[in-house]
């Protein structure tokens, strides 16, 4: 009986055994340059017939995670112009950390190929949405506004104004944290913004207790790119439009040893004129019906710098220390001339005048801050941010209006804010973390 028992406790670890599920983890990057290579391919092989089992692909820092029963297989790796680098009858009894995995690059391949664009790409997390903007030739030389007018669930009207699956009680967020590139005026700020300059657009609709968040509809979290070469890199674009709108922007990094000082400037100035007509009919008990036709023009221009600079200085691999200024001014000048009809029930013209309303909106942000980060066990997930920020905006808008009686408007704004916060968070899955 007691031989029978144990066979069968064999059979049963065995048959656990052989189902058991491990993950297979490493990182792969540049052989030439050292740096992650993002969206690189791994597939894994059963060695007796060349089958493909399973595959994944790494993240933006080269890291790969792919589940996969026990056993032995052959592995490739590959990343568009490097050469495919193999490894055969690899035995993977539990998980299995492969290490740092270096590609060469395909020097004839670098030859023929040509990139053009790279496609905008979704993940989706536990907490919110992430959309790579890649170099989508759809919104390049544009702005911000019209990189999130690509987003799905993301709106924007002509006016600038964003909207969130409908509703523009959105709070919009740089880097997430409330940001000087945004201040007062969020409209305008993302019209300054060079869309070159964005690595990710995250949705985050329903937001945790690490986000500050005013807005109903939830919050746009918008990634700046930084450069992660070696050395002195940068990059210029211009783009000119019609109606006439023009614009030019660059960026700077400069990374040597432990500390990468960044620099991303812009210019712009755009044209939005416009007309539009309204014809209103006014019900009176006692007299005749009226009519009044309005005809409006709008000669509406608007010019603005940005500029965000700083220094990141890399402590160790897992922990950094980052303070950066920005500053943004932009200025603009809006005239409606409002032609005024009025008829009387038979269509007669009864009187006319005209309405000139000028309005002239100055808006200045400066921001400091100072953040730093620490990561734990290799996880980027897992991490420990400190935050210090100080922002100053002004918001002045005047306005004279030339009617019957002539109208001064001035409307001044101050604000100050300052920012301290401290947010942990620790992954316990794919489907839960603590914050």
């Amino acid at each position: 009986m007691n031989k029978y028992f144990a066979l069968l406790l064999f059979f049963l670890f065995f048959s656990f055994s052989f189902s058991q599920q491990v993950k297979v983890t490493g990182v792969i990057k540049d052989s030439e340059t050292g740096q992650p290579l993002e969206y690189a391919t791994v597939a894994i092989y059963n060695p007796s017939d060349n089958s493909v089992v399973t595959g994944g692909i790494t993240d933006a820092e080269g890291k790969f995670s792919v589940p996969v029963q026990a056993g032995t297989y052959n592995f490739s790796f590959e990343f568009i112009s490097f050469k495919k680098q193999f490894l055969n009858n690899k035995t993977v009894k539990t998980d299995t950390d492969l290490g740092v995995i270096s590609l060469l690059a395909d020097v004839e391949a670098l030859q023929e190929v040509e990139i053009i664009a790279e496609r905008t790409t979704v993940e989706l997390h536990l907490d919110k949405k992430i959309y790579n903007v890649g170099k989508d030739l759809t919104v390049s030389g544009g702005t911000v506004s019209d990189v999130l007018d690509n987003v799905p669930s993301v709106s924007v009207d002509v006016e600038g104004n964003v909207a969130l699956r409908g509703n523009e009680n959105v709070t919009i967020f740089i880097n997430g944290k409330p940001s000087g590139l945004v201040g007062l005026n969020s409209t305008e700020a993302l019209r300054q913004l060079p869309a070159e300059t964005i690595e990710r657009v995250e949705i985050i609709t329903s937001p945790s207790a690490r986000y500050d968040a005013e807005g109903t509809a939830g919050i746009i979290n918008i990634i700046l790119r930084r450069s992660k070469l070696q050395g002195l890199n940068g990059a210029i674009n211009a783009n000119i439009g019609h109606p006439l709108q023009a614009g030019i922007s660059g960026n700077i990094n400069y990374r040597t040893g432990d500390f990468n000082f960044f620099n991303t400037t812009s210019l712009n100035y755009r044209e939005a004129p416009g007309e539009s007509t309204t014809e209103t009919e006014y019900f009176n008990g006692d007299d005749p019906n009226t009519f009044v036709d309005e005809y409006r023009d709008f000669d509406r221009s608007q010019k603005g710098l940005t500029t965000n600079t700083g220094l990141e200085w890399y402590i160790t691999d897992s922990a950094s220390l980052t303070t950066s200024m920005v500053y943004s001014n932009s200025k603009d000048d809006d005239l409606t001339t409002n032609n005024i009809f009025l008829r009387d029930n038979l269509g007669n013209l009864t009187s006319n005048y005209t309405r000139l309303e000028n309005e002239e909106e100055d808006d200045k942000n400066i921001q400091y801050n100072v953040n730093f980060d620490k990561q734990f066990n290799n996880n980027s997930q897992h991490k420990l941010t400190f935050d210090f920020q100080y922002e100053n905006s002004t918001e002045n808008e005047y306005s004279y209006i030339e009617d019957a009686i002539d109208e001064r408007v001035a409307t001044l704004e101050d604000q100050d804010r300052i920012l301290l916060q401290t947010d942990y968070v620790h992954p316990f899955s794919e489907n839960s973390q603590f914050e």
